[in-house]
């Protein structure tokens, strides 16, 4: 996949066991950059084009941008969302819809009896899955796991339950040591998504494992992985 935009002259190509990093060292331009792609992954318009094989991708279908770390929630509505829509056609497409069936009937059952009871004319819908999912507040079991292992966890998720592939972090050498961007790295690999650090400052990590393209304060561009 080849994510570019049009004002840049730079290609940031993802590759496996590849992390990429943009260095923009303007304030401006990061600004810029950062809110357009922030606005496209909402679902609204912009100039960040992403593609695979000459194919138009819909960046706000597989990206997610994460600016604020110590403000990640799992249990979010797009992931629960997502996680619903996984158990209703888990349920819908195998041998647990007779099951769910049989649940409906005797719960339809109980409340006849109920209402019958109170003499009162009530009517009601047969229960459907997502609602049942919501009423038993069906979601992602928490721990007590620091910064670094929580957004792990939530890259994890969010690849596994959205299908999101490329996750942009957004000043995490801010907050993370190289060390533990290491990690990051690490995991990345091992979990099959692609990393993309946008950074206002360069920091040295690990070169064998990332390209990075510098935009200096002149907004000429450096590509580091060429020397």
């Amino acid at each position: 996949m080849k994510l570019v935009h049009p004002e840049y002259i730079f290609q940031i190509e993802f590759q496996e066991n590849l992390i990429q990093r943009l260095v923009i060292e303007s304030s401006e331009i990061m600004s810029d950059l950062i809110v357009d792609l922030k606005e496209q992954i909402k679902g609204k318009g912009g100039r960040w084009v992403l593609s695979h094989a000459g194919e138009l991708l819909n960046i706000a279908d597989i990206c997610e941008i994460i600016i604020d770390f110590f403000d990640l929630e799992i249990n979010q509505r797009k992931m629960l969302n997502a996680l619903y829509q996984g158990l209703e056609s888990e349920i819908n497409n195998t041998e647990l819809l007779l099951q769910w069936r049989n649940i409906n009937s005797i719960l339809a059952g109980v409340l006849d009896k109920a209402i019958d009871s109170l003499g009162y004319n009530v009517s009601y819908a047969e229960a459907d899955i997502k609602s049942f999912l919501k009423v038993l507040e069906v979601r992602f079991q928490e721990t007590d796991a620091n910064y670094l292992e929580y957004l792990l966890e939530y890259l994890q998720l969010a690849a596994d339950v959205r299908g999101i592939k490329i996750f942009i972090l957004v000043n995490i050498t801010s907050f993370l040591s190289s060390q533990e961007i290491q990690y990051l790295y690490e995991e990345a690999f091992y979990r099959k998504y692609h990393l993309l650090l946008v950074d206002s400052r360069d920091v040295d990590v690990n070169r064998e494992m990332e390209r990075k393209i510098i935009i200096d304060k002149d907004c000429c561009i450096i590509d580091v992985s060429v020397e």
